[in-house]
């Protein structure tokens, strides 16, 4: 009897929180309908961002002088500085059966330049 008692009491709890925590989420973290131009933030053309990513070197010491970018959505940066922009990449198209990869990638602009920020 007490163990059910004790299971009614934290399911009632879990609803409360449940309940509260999407009556109070508008307030806490409000969602604009287009972040990064609500905010005003800059984000790079894609000529700058297809730049950035030939200059990145990855940890391996490869060079992706030869990869292509389409740059797509962007939002101000959750992980780190500058904007976080949808991609669709492909690393060397010169490769037979190269396909693109859909991945975000971060962008900051760095003494006036787009680097990559986030890979």
């Amino acid at each position: 009897m007490k163990g059910s008692v004790i299971g009614i009491i934290a399911a009632g709890c879990l609803a409360v929180g449940f309940g509260a925590g999407f009556v109070l989420r508008p307030v806490i973290s409000p969602v604009s309908a287009s972040p990064a131009i609500a905010a005003g933030v800059a984000q790079p053309s894609e000529e700058e961002a297809t730049a950035a990513v030939r200059r990145h070197r990855l940890f391996t010491g490869t060079s992706l002088e030869r990869a292509t970018l389409k740059l797509g959505d962007c939002s101000p940066g959750g992980v780190g500085p500058g904007v976080t922009c949808m991609t669709q990449l492909v690393m060397d198209p010169a490769k037979t059966g190269a396909a693109p990869q859909n991945r975000p990638i971060g962008f900051a602009r760095v003494n006036g330049q787009w680097e990559v920020a986030v890979w």
